[in-house]
């Protein structure tokens, strides 16, 4: 794969690719360009919020989320929180998505976190036990709207 670098989102690529990677997951590039730059400088202000992006060949192609929380219990232990794993749908299929979580991983590792958590549907758990994720509880959600 040619030029493909993992790293965390910068502002300039909201509209290089990133909102359009989102779209995978619920149509996001529509968004309003003063709202999208401000939820950016509100999560870039917290760094326990990352956000990673794969970019090729000078454009975002897929992206996750990765929250840091710490806890009371196991001493104080370190979890992470995987969320919005997204890769534009002209580039799946090219384990984008597999390098996108291995980075997280080890970022959260890095930070200390003694386990990483995520929520899928049971289409895509087959691509994170791959990885190394075990099935452990089931999700439940309660929805405000």
């Amino acid at each position: 794969m040619n030029d493909l670098t993992i790293r965390e989102l910068k502002k300039e690529d909201l509209w290089n690719g990133f909102l359009t990677s989102l779209d995978s997951l619920r149509k996001t590039s529509s968004i309003d360009e003063n709202k999208a730059n401000a939820i950016f400088d509100k999560i870039n202000s917290n760094n326990d919020h990352i956000i990673v992006v794969a970019e090729l060949n000078g454009k975002i192609v897929g992206t996750t989320t990765l929250l840091i929380e710490q806890k009371f219990i196991h001493d104080g232990g370190i979890v992470g929180h995987i969320e919005d794993v997204a890769v534009d749908n002209k580039f799946q299929g090219q384990k984008i998505g597999e390098k996108i979580i291995k980075y997280v991983l080890d970022y959260a590792r890095n930070r200390g976190c003694y386990k990483t958590i995520l929520d899928c549907t049971d289409e895509i758990k087959p691509f994170y036990e791959k990885i190394g994720f075990k099935n452990v509880a089931n999700e439940l959600r309660f929805d405000y709207v």
